[in-house]
C-alpha cells in the first residue's frame, strides 16, 4: 500500500467525521519532518482526486460523508456575498468573515448552518465557504489610480469588492483615470488585498470607445485572433474552388439567387432562390459551406469552438471566424461562385413541405439586396421595382409564401413577441447619436420564415436518421412558472390554464396586442419560460411550436451550425464510420454545452453594451420631459420605458408620499392613495444618468 493510500485508509477507518493533521500525525506515527511533508503531500493528492475534502477550519473528511454543497459565489459591494446552490438555485447568505477567501464568480463548496435561532440577511439561510473549487474571475476591468504612491485598480464590477494592488513594474505605464485590464495574481484574504498586473491599457475612462472595450474585456471577449489561426485562415482562403470540387456538387450557378440582409451587413451566410409553378412553391435555401474551409481539429476549428458565436455591438463586431473567411471566401458575396450547403424544398398551396433534398452545391448570387430595398419593391416603389425588375416577380412570390408560412405557424401556436429591438446609431467617434426602434417589415419576416422552415426540415431529417446532432431546444415552462404567470395575467383580466400550450400563450399575446401593457406582458412571459439552448437530444421548441428545430443557417457566426454542417458532410460523402459516430456522440454533447455558455455570455455582453450606449445617449438630456410606460416594479420603485426603448427607474422616494408595497403577483407598486402597474402611461423627467453603472433615474413630470 502506498503512503497516500495509507493516509486515505486512516481517515476512512477513523470514528471521527472530521480529522486534523495532528490526529493523522499521531495515528501514522510521525517521527521526522519528512513524514510531515509526506502526509501533507498525500492530503493534497487526495483532495485533487476528490476523495477527501478540506474544510475552512483546516480539517479533513471523506467526500462521500460530506454534506457540503456546490455553489457559485455572487458578491456584493458591501463585502458579504450569496452562494447560489447548483442543486436548487437557492441563495445562501455568506458573511464577509465566512467567505474563506472566495470572491464573486468562484465555484465553492459550502456548509449550511443548522440549529441557528434565525435566518441571515434578508431571511436567507446562512453558510460558510469550506473549499474553493475554481476561480471564476482571473482577469477584470477597472480604473487605474495612484494613492499616496500606491498603484491601485478599482474594479468596475462592484461585486468584486476589493481594490487590487499593482506592483510598480506591473502597471504597463498606465496613467491615473485610465481603464485597464488586470490579471489577478493573488486573491484577497483577511490579511492582504488582491495583487494583480496590468495586461492591457484600454483607454481614458469615460470615452465611448473605452467604455465599449471595457465591457468586451469584462466578458472575457477578445478581438484579435492568434497568429497561427490567422495564418490558417489565409491559407484555406487562397485555394478557391477546384474543378474536382465542382464535380461533386450540384450546380445552382445559373439560378436567380439573391441575398437579403441589413445595410451594414458584412458577412452573408444565407441566400435563396424561389419559383412558383402553378400552386406549388419551389424554394432553395443556400447556406455558406463553412465546414469545407474550417476542418475538424484544425486551429480555426479550435478557435471557433472557443468563441462559439460572433458578438454584435452597435459600434463593433467580434467575429467567430477571421475576416478572410467571414467576409471573404465563406461569405456569399454577389457575382462570385461560392460553395454552399443547400436545401431544396417544394411547398403546396398551404405552405406544407411536400418534398425536400439536402445537398452540397455551388451558387452564384446575382443580387445583394437589403431589407429596405425589398420592402420598397413589395410596397410598390416604382423606381426601385424598375431598377430590380429581374427579381420583382420572385420577391412577390416569396412574400406570398412567407405569409402562408406565417399563417401556418400562427395556426400551430408560434409565439411572436414582436418586442421592439433598439437600433443604436453611432458616429465615427463611437458616440451614440440616435436610438430608434429597429423596423420589422415583411422583408425581415420573409427571411425569418425561410430560415425557420429550413432549420425545421434539417432537424426533422436528422432526427429520423437517429445520428448524433445538435438541436436548438426550448423546453416547456415549469409548472411553478406557469402558475406564477397565470396569477399575474389574471390581474389583467386574462386567463391562462395550468396545462398551457404554445397557443394558450399566443392567445394572451393577441389579446394584449393593442394594450399599453403589451410589451411588459411579453417580457414577463419570456421570463416565465425556460431559456432556449443547444442539446444533443431533440426536445422540441416551445416558442416556435415545433417538434423539430436546429440552427443550420448561420455557420459563419454560430458554432452549432458549423457542427451540423460537418455531420451532414460526413453522411453525404459516406464518411460516417462507426468510430466517427462514436466520437460524434461525445462531441455533440460538449459542443451543445459550450455553445450554450458562449451564447449566453455574448447575449449578456450585447445587452450591457446597449445599456451603456443608451446611458451615454441620455447623459446630456437631463431635465427633458418624456412620455413613458411603466414596465415593471420593485420595492425600490417603478421601471419606466421610453418610446425609444430606453429604460430607467423612478425611485419610491420620488413618487407622491404614500405607504407603498410591492405586489409581486401584479408586478405593481401599490399604496393607499396611489398605485403604479405595468402599462400605466406617465410623463417623466430625466433626473440623473450614471454612465459607469448604466443607471438612468427619472421622476414624475406631472
Amino acid at each position: 500500500m502506498d503512503f497516500t493510500s495509507k493516509v486515505y485508509e486512516t481517515i476512512k477507518s477513523s470514528n471521527k467525521k472530521l480529522v486534523t493533521e495532528t490526529y493523522l500525525f499521531k495515528m501514522l506515527g510521525v517521527k521526522t519532518n519528512f513524514d510531515i511533508v509526506a502526509i501533507r503531500a498525500s492530503l493534497k493528492e487526495l483532495i485533487k482526486q476528490d476523495k477527501i475534502v478540506k474544510t475552512a477550519r483546516e480539517k479533513y473528511m471523506l467526500s462521500e460523508k460530506s454534506s457540503f454543497q456546490r455553489a457559485k459565489i455572487i458578491g456584493t459591494k458591501q463585502g458579504y456575498a450569496f452562494a447560489r446552490l447548483e442543486s436548487t438555485s437557492e441563495d445562501i447568505f455568506i458573511s464577509e468573515k465566512n467567505l474563506g477567501g472566495a470572491v464573486h464568480g468562484d465555484t465553492v463548496l459550502i456548509s449550511i448552518d443548522k440549529n441557528i435561532p434565525k435566518k441571515g440577511y434578508t431571511g436567507k439561510k446562512t453558510g460558510n465557504v469550506e473549499k474553493i473549487i475554481s476561480r471564476g474571475i482571473t482577469c477584470l476591468v477597472g480604473t487605474f489610480s495612484v494613492n499616496n504612491g500606491v498603484n491601485l485598480v478599482v474594479p468596475d464590477d462592484p461585486r468584486f469588492a476589493d481594490s487590487i494592488f499593482i506592483a510598480p513594474d506591473s502597471t504597463l505605464n498606465a496613467k491615473p483615470n485610465t481603464k485597464v485590464y488586470v490579471k489577478i495574481l493573488e486573491y484577497p484574504s483577511r490579511t492582504k488585498m488582491a495583487l494583480g498586473k496590468v495586461i492591457e491599457v484600454l483607454g481614458v475612462s469615460g470615452e465611448a470607445r473605452t467604455s465599449t472595450l471595457s465591457i468586451i474585456r469584462s466578458f472575457n471577449l477578445i478581438e484579435e485572433f492568434p497568429e497561427d489561426v490567422k495564418k490558417e485562415a489565409v491559407e484555406v482562403s487562397k485555394n478557391g474552388i477546384t474543378d474536382k470540387e465542382r464535380e461533386n456538387r450540384k450546380d445552382f450557378t445559373k439560378d436567380l439567387v439573391i441575398t437579403i440582409d441589413g445595410e451594414d451587413a458584412r458577412d452573408f451566410d444565407d441566400a435563396f432562390s424561389m419559383q412558383k409553378k402553378g400552386d406549388k412553391y419551389y424554394l432553395n435555401v443556400h447556406i455558406a459551406d463553412v465546414s469545407h474551409y474550417v476542418k475538424e481539429g484544425g486551429k480555426l476549428d479550435a478557435e471557433a469552438f472557443k468563441r462559439g458565436t460572433s458578438v454584435y455591438f452597435p459600434d463593433y463586431v467580434l467575429p467567430m471566424l477571421p475576416v478572410e473567411l467571414s467576409n471573404g471566401i465563406c461569405s456569399l458575396n454577389p457575382n462570385e461562385d461560392r460553395l454552399s450547403m443547400s436545401v431544396e424544398m417544394v411547398f403546396d398551396k398551404n405552405a406544407n413541405v411536400e418534398s425536400y433534398n439536402i445537398c452540397k452545391g455551388i451558387i452564384h448570387s446575382k443580387y445583394r439586396m437589403t431589407y429596405t430595398l425589398v420592402t420598397k419593391i413589395l410596397e410598390g416603389d416604382k423606381e426601385t421595382r424598375t431598377k430590380y425588375k429581374e427579381i420583382v416577380s420572385m420577391l412577390e412570390d416569396s412574400a406570398e409564401l412567407a405569409k402562408l408560412l406565417i399563417k401556418k405557424r400562427d395556426n400551430e401556436g408560434q409565439l411572436d413577441f414582436d418586442l421592439p429591438e433598439p437600433q443604436i446609431i453611432v458616429d465615427e467617434n463611437y458616440n451614440t447619436v440616435d436610438i430608434i426602434k429597429h423596423p420589422r417589415e415583411i422583408s425581415h419576416r420573409l427571411i425569418e420564415q425561410f430560415m425557420v422552415v429550413t432549420n425545421e426540415v434539417v432537424a426533422r431529417h436528422f432526427d429520423m436518421m437517429k445520428v448524433p446532432f445538435v438541436y436548438r431546444v426550448h423546453e416547456n415552462p415549469t409548472p411553478e412558472k406557469i402558475t406564477a404567470f397565470a396569477g399575474f395575467v389574471k390581474t389583467l383580466g386574462l386567463n391562462l390554464n395550468k396545462a398551457a400550450r404554445p397557443r394558450d400563450f399566443q392567445a394572451l399575446l393577441l389579446a394584449s396586442k393593442d394594450q399599453t401593457y403589451s410589451q411588459a406582458l411579453s417580457k414577463i412571459m419570456l421570463r416565465s419560460m425556460q431559456k432556449a439552448r443547444y442539446a444533443p437530444e431533440n426536445l422540441g421548441h416551445f416558442g416556435l411550436a415545433l417538434k423539430n428545430y436546429c440552427h443550420f443557417t448561420s455557420p459563419i457566426r454560430r458554432y452549432p451550425d458549423l457542427t451540423i454542417h460537418r455531420i451532414i458532410s460526413y453522411i453525404l460523402e459516406n464518411k460516417m464510420t462507426e468510430q466517427k459516430l462514436k466520437n460524434l456522440e461525445e462531441f455533440v454533447q460538449i459542443a451543445s454545452e459550450q455553445s450554450s455558455v458562449t451564447e449566453r455570455n455574448a447575449e449578456q455582453a450585447e445587452r450591457t453594451v446597449d445599456d451603456q450606449k443608451k446611458a451615454e445617449f441620455m447623459a446630456n438630456k437631463i431635465g427633458n420631459i418624456y412620455d413613458a410606460v411603466v414596465s415593471g416594479a420593485t420595492d425600490a420603485g417603478v421601471y419606466v420605458q421610453l418610446e425609444n426603448t430606453v429604460e430607467g427607474m423612478i425611485l419610491t422616494e420620488k413618487l407622491p408620499s404614500d405607504r407603498y408595497m410591492y405586489n409581486e403577483k401584479m408586478y405593481a407598486l401599490v399604496g393607499r392613495k396611489h398605485s403604479y402597474r405595468i402599462g400605466d402611461k406617465l410623463k417623466v423627467k430625466l433626473d440623473q444618468v450614471d454612465t459607469l453603472s448604466r443607471h438612468i433615474d427619472f421622476s414624475l413630470a406631472e
